[in-house]
């Protein structure tokens, strides 16, 4: 049986090479030379970060295949039992996140904004981009790290240090502020993270539910061209509506995987 140190040891290491990679396409994009070529919403822009993301794929079917030994089927890349209703759930999660942060928000003081719609070979590239995001992510922290310390430490401390480090590799290090440290401090409380984290062990595993929900998360705006703008709002009140949203999702998600067969192991 794998020792706790090597699977604690494993996870940081998958950790580190994967937020290596973004920060390189971070300094790459915001120092070099060819930042104005690479500039996001431009085709060439969505094909270098596909590159990169197609990059942390490779970094976990590595770790998974080759350090592990496992197939991507034990990461929760499979069909499974209900494969159908965790996508279907996912993607409805998705939109019902991000109806509640527009409506809490403009509740709070931010202002509804309406966006204008990229050209169609544009959008088509940014659809790639936000499938191989969901499934590298994912795969990262939820298939492979939350797992791996499930194994080690249980669900909950599993759960919520990899939402720290989930929270970390979305903090820009070439651009971080205090508030910055300290809504990473705060990653053990509701949040995108967390509640995906749940998702995923709520679907027994399951990698397709969690991908769907991401994807569709980031593609909410392409769909729905609606969002919600929070620059001016008070802070405080702008955190507690994100805590708010994702506090009433993991209350409705563990509604359903109690009082409904949509989470049984069951066919």
């Amino acid at each position: 049986m794998e020792s706790n140190v090597s699977i604690v040891s494993k996870c940081i290491s998958i950790f580190l090479l994967t937020i290596t990679i973004w920060h390189l396409y971070r300094f790459i994009t915001t120092f070099s030379n060819y930042k104005s070529y690479l500039m996001w919403e431009t085709l060439q822009g969505y094909l270098f970060y596909l590159v990169f993301y197609v990059f942390m794929f490779a970094i976990l079917v590595f770790f998974a295949r080759y350090i592990d030994h496992y197939s991507l089927k034990n990461i929760g890349l499979s069909k499974g039992a209900r494969w159908k209703t965790h996508i279907l759930m996912g993607v409805s999660f998705a939109f019902l996140s991000r109806f509640l942060e527009i409506g809490l928000g403009a509740l709070v003081g931010g202002v509804i904004i309406v966006y204008s719609y990229s050209s169609l070979s544009v959008s088509m590239f940014f659809i790639v981009d936000t499938f191989f995001v969901g499934l590298s992510e994912e795969g990262i922290f939820r298939g492979y790290i939350q797992r791996k310390l499930t194994e080690a430490w249980k669900f909950l401390p599993a759960l919520l240090f990899a939402s720290i480090l989930f929270k970390i590799y979305h903090t820009n290090f070439f651009a971080v502020s205090i508030s910055d440290l300290v809504l990473t401090a705060l990653a053990v409380v509701p949040s995108f993270g967390i509640f995906v984290g749940y998702f995923y062990f709520k679907s027994r595993g399951n990698l397709l539910g969690p991908i769907a929900l991401h994807m569709f998360y980031d593609l909410f705006g392409t769909i729905v061209p609606l969002g919600v703008d929070m620059i001016g709002v008070n802070r405080m009140l702008a955190a507690v509506s994100s805590v708010l949203v994702w506090t009433i999702l993991i209350i409705v998600l563990k509604i359903l995987a109690d009082k409904t067969s949509s989470f049984s192991s069951e066919k």
